[in-house]
This record gives C-alpha cells, structure tokens and sequence, in this order.
C-alpha cells in the first residue's frame, strides 16, 4: 500500500529567496559566480569569505532596502497603511 511522505529538500528558501527577493539573489550570483546556489544551498557558504567587505555589505543593505520599499509599497496600495521602511518588520506567511 501507497503511503504519503512528506519531504523537503530544501528547495523552498532558495526558490524563495530567488522569486521574493530578486536584488539578494541577484547579489548571491553576482558574488558567487553563477546561479548554482540555486540547486545546491550550500554554496551559499560562499558568501561568508565576503561578509567583512564593505562593498558587499553596501549592496546587500541596498537589497535589504529594496525589499522593505516594495513591502511598504505593497501594505500602503493594498490595505491603505503607510509604514516606515526603516521600521523592523517581523512577518509570517503561509
């Protein structure tokens, strides 16, 4: 008899990070060379030997800064809010 097992393979925080947060996964394949980190996470390890870079730690908060304003964008057009982009957003969604 079939039996329904639930599994990951860790593919959904990549996808997201790819589909909701296109300047992160642009500055990942940017600064790891390809688009590999897609199908193998741990690539993303990569990253760590530039983490003390000063460039990289400027486009990674202009990533950081452009997903906030599409958030603000997003609460202010849809549920009428203005929210300050500088403000911590904690969220979940399911």
């Amino acid at each position: 008899k079939d039996k329904f097992v639930n599994m990951t393979n860790g593919v959904t925080p990549r996808r997201w990070i790819h589909c909701a947060n296109r300047p992160l996964s642009d500055l990942f394949t940017k600064h790891l060379g390809s688009h590999k980190w897609l199908t193998d996470m741990n690539l993303l390890k990569g990253m760590l030997k530039k983490k003390d870079d000063p460039a990289v730690q400027k486009e990674w908060m202009a990533a950081k800064r452009a997903a906030k304003e599409k958030l603000v964008a997003f609460v202010r057009d849809y549920m009428d809010m203005d929210i300050d982009p500088d403000a911590l957003f904690d969220m979940q969604f399911k």
